[in-house]
């Protein structure tokens, strides 16, 4: 038997390829809070405090215990969530868990460039930035989930960058620039786009565009933060302007 767990999105659950119809509301936010720690236990007050904040603490374990019962249910099989002393533990493999999945792609990353390679990063980032169908919950307003939407949102925006990074030095140039763009556009405070985008107009036979989008980030960058650019743009300035 085999259960995946798909929470970058509509929380979608399958058992050995078949979807599983889940309970609406708190169950479902019960099982989002243990994916994001499966293997682990979260405690009952955790849980409570993440998922009735907004109760005024009106909300006992009785409460708890019977979502986690729902879900039991839905999952059929008891023994996918146990129970500890202290809280609930989701017993799914996490590699089996979207945005585990993501965050381990990530971690992974350094290494595979540091080792060169590149084409490795391009697919596996790639498979990551597949997994993501929208945000988690996405029409929770609790505020638990805002840090957690927040680091999966710089985890995706940090996989879009090491795959376009190593498709250019994998000598692709002239046709990365419109994804570049796009890339700018969403996260124009992120200086490592920029880079990379300047760096493949410049390799596209672009010098004057690469110089006009180092312009734009450095005007943007003052308008938005009273920053000037940082000292790699700095430097990727002056080594188009001497055509290095």
């Amino acid at each position: 038997m085999t259960v995946t767990v798909a929470i970058l999105g509509e929380v979608d659950v399958r058992r050995d390829g078949l979807r599983l119809a889940l309970p609406s509301g708190k169950s479902t936010h019960v099982l989002v809070r243990l994916a994001l720690d499966a293997g682990r236990t979260v405690s009952a007050d955790r849980l409570i405090d993440d998922l009735w904040a907004s109760e005024d603490g009106t909300t006992d374990r009785n409460t708890l215990q019977s979502k986690v019962s729902q879900l039991r249910r839905a999952l059929a099989d008891p023994s996918l969530i146990s129970s500890t002393k202290s809280g609930y533990v989701l017993n799914i493999d996490p590699t089996l868990i979207d945005a585990l999945e993501v965050l381990r792609t990530a971690e992974e990353i350094g290494a595979l460039r540091s080792a060169g390679d590149l084409q490795v990063v391009v697919a596996r980032c790639s498979a990551a930035l597949s997994l993501f169908r929208g945000e988690l919950l996405a029409d929770s307003p609790d505020p638990w989930l805002e840090p957690h939407r927040a680091r999966l949102e710089q985890i995706r925006f940090g996989l879009l960058e090491e795959g376009l990074s190593a498709r250019l030095e994998l000598g692709e140039s002239a046709d990365l620039t419109t994804e570049l763009e796009a890339l700018v556009a969403a996260a124009p405070l992120r200086e490592r786009g920029w880079l990379l985008l300047m760096t493949a107009l410049y390799r596209a036979g672009r010098q004057a565009d690469a110089l006009a989008a180092y312009r734009r980030v450095r005007v943007l960058l003052d308008d938005e933060l009273g920053l000037e650019p940082g000292p790699d743009l700095q430097r990727l300035e002056q080594q188009i302007l001497a055509q290095d």
